[in-house]
């Protein structure tokens, strides 16, 4: 059974891709208890995105994927990971960097809700959420935000 971390934020979303033969096989490993506070505090902070971008855009049916009760998703792509998962993406070059922030618990990897594109996405994060995320790089597929 998952736990939540937040109101609309599952334990399972923070967990690691493992990679086995070259293989990617997403939400395998479990953040260990030395990150957990800083999982807690990217997944509290996805979770004021998420009432924001209901509060805004609630009504707007355009906007955003939807539960059942029509209320706005947010999609996490990535969330905390293995150090030796940020390796092996910075080795297949789908990373910059051999550390950053995602094996700390710092970062989160939100895709871009439907109607809005990564440029407004970002906008409205940095400028609506009063987030403690303070570091943002837009990417075609949505935004990664960070605490550096």
């Amino acid at each position: 059974m998952d736990i939540q971390l937040t109101k609309n934020i599952s334990f399972r979303e923070s967990w690691s891709t493992k990679v086995i033969n070259g293989e990617e096989i997403k939400r395998q490993v479990p953040p260990t208890e030395e990150y957990m506070p800083e999982v807690i505090i990217s997944a509290e902070d996805g979770q004021k995105i998420r009432d924001k971008l209901n509060e805004v855009y609630g009504n707007n049916p355009k906007i955003g994927n939807r539960n059942k009760l029509n209320e706005i998703m947010l999609l996490i792509g990535s969330f905390w990971r293995l150090a030796a998962f940020q390796l092996y993406l910075y080795k297949t070059k789908q990373s910059t960097t051999t550390t950053g922030d995602h094996p700390e618990g710092k970062a989160i990897d939100l895709l871009t809700p439907r109607g809005l594109t990564p440029w407004q996405f970002y906008l409205f994060i940095r400028n609506k959420c009063n987030t403690r995320f303070n570091w943002f790089k837009r990417y075609s597929w949505g935004v990664h935000c960070s605490r550096r």
